[in-house]
């Protein structure tokens, strides 16, 4: 009987970080739409979201302040009170977005004690990028365009979210190995670096893969074989 107790419960590493999820999902629908209280906080928010649009449809490079003031239907000057400029308010944007789902991959990616949990962990995580891709399509965009950028005014920024979203990844797998979940022969950075890749490349070249071959992770069915396709490619390891 104690050795039963003693068992890892399968569900409840998925309760656990779905609830994680929906916590992150929360703060950061909060964050952007309610904002501060009063007159100035909600002019702040009007500016993200404004921005938010359309950073995600033409890119930094191409929207200006003016672009941006009349999307948000407020004075351009306050554009530079609240963020020191567009290459600030384009740096709380990916702050905002970075910072929740960082948190939520630390929920999510803590270490697993079976092979069991290490793939459902793993499930979870990779769900929760599709997610943010298909249901927060401007937030999805904007992230996908930042990988792709050379030289950016929020690469501080996006170091120390995005980069830590990967590192936290690697010291999953990593975790694993030592554990024996998973082959150790393999090299942790590696793996983790060719899984991310295959979720990052999905949802990069998605809008090419629905235009050509009518298929696209914004169906549920088609995000659910991608998925396991992917787990299956990665697992079992050993």
């Amino acid at each position: 009987m104690a050795n039963s107790r003693a068992k890892t419960d399968p569900s409840k590493p998925k309760q656990k970080a779905a609830k994680a999820v929906s916590k992150g999902s929360a703060r950061s629908k909060s964050s952007y739409q309610n904002g501060s209280n009063g007159a100035e906080g909600g002019a702040r928010q009007q500016l993200l979201l404004a921005a938010k649009r359309l950073f995600a449809r033409k890119g930094l490079s191409a929207t200006t302040i003016r672009d941006i003031s009349q999307e948000a239907g407020l004075n351009s000057s306050l554009i530079s009170y609240y963020f020191d400029g567009k290459d600030g308010l384009y740096k709380e944007c990916i702050k905002e977005i970075g910072t929740q789902r960082l948190s939520v991959a630390r929920e999510i990616l803590s270490e697993a004690e079976t092979p069991t949990e290490f793939r459902l962990r793993l499930q979870m995580f990779t769900e929760n990028l599709f997610k943010l891709y298909v249901e927060d399509r401007e937030s999805g965009l904007i992230i996908v365009r930042e990988y792709d950028r050379i030289d950016s005014p929020a690469e501080e920024i996006f170091r120390s979210t995005f980069l830590r979203v990967f590192e936290q990844l690697h010291n999953f797998f990593k975790s694993a190995q030592e554990k024996g979940l998973i082959d150790n022969s393999k090299d942790s950075f590696t793996l983790a670096k060719l899984f991310f890749g295959c979720i990052s490349s999905q949802m990069r070249l998605d809008h090419i893969n629905e235009k050509m071959y009518g298929k696209s992770i914004k169906d549920i069915e088609e995000r659910k074989k991608v998925l396991q396709h992917t787990l299956d490619l990665f697992l079992p390891l050993k």
